[in-house]
């Protein structure tokens, strides 16, 4: 498996729909006033993407921050899932933060997909839980947000 920058080229699309539709059964982006999700555009993203066989499997995205690498997306193809690929993807990005000088990596999830689970196995910790803003479960119900970090050596 290959792991390198995601080019213009690359279509990730496919791999992101497929792996967040599990997490779709679970939570879902709230409504805005004005109809639309707010994201952050000020903060530039760098996308990595795992590659087998000419077909990428995974896709991470992070942003950096004064002290920190925050991941704030990781897919895994369905068909990948638990043969190690999201494990690379973080552990590139910890590589570049660990090459950048910085002294760890955060990122935050939705506490009702289980995922916090899957990051401590990873080594982060939690640091904070809040109801998550934005986010809503599929009846409507608030979803809570779970925020981690992972020290580097």
């Amino acid at each position: 498996m290959e792991i390198r920058e995601k080019t213009n080229t690359d279509d990730v699309a496919e791999v992101v729909t497929l792996a967040t539709e599990d997490l779709r059964r679970v939570y879902r982006r709230a409504p805005t006033i004005d109809g639309f999700s707010s994201l952050d555009a000020e903060q530039e993203v760098v996308s990595l993407v795992a590659v087998e066989r000419s077909v990428i499997v995974g896709v991470v995205e992070y942003c950096r921050e004064a002290d920190s690498l925050y991941i704030r997306g990781l897919a895994v193809h369905p068909q990948k899932r638990r043969s190690g690929v999201g494990k690379a993807l973080v552990r590139e990005v910890e590589a570049i933060a660990t090459r950048e000088g910085k002294p760890k990596v955060t990122l935050s999830t939705i506490k009702e997909t289980g995922n916090p689970r899957i990051f401590e196995r990873l080594g982060y910790c939690s640091f904070n839980e809040v109801t998550a803003t934005g986010f809503e479960s599929l009846d409507g119900k608030p979803v809570t947000k779970v925020d981690m970090v992972r020290m580097l050596a």
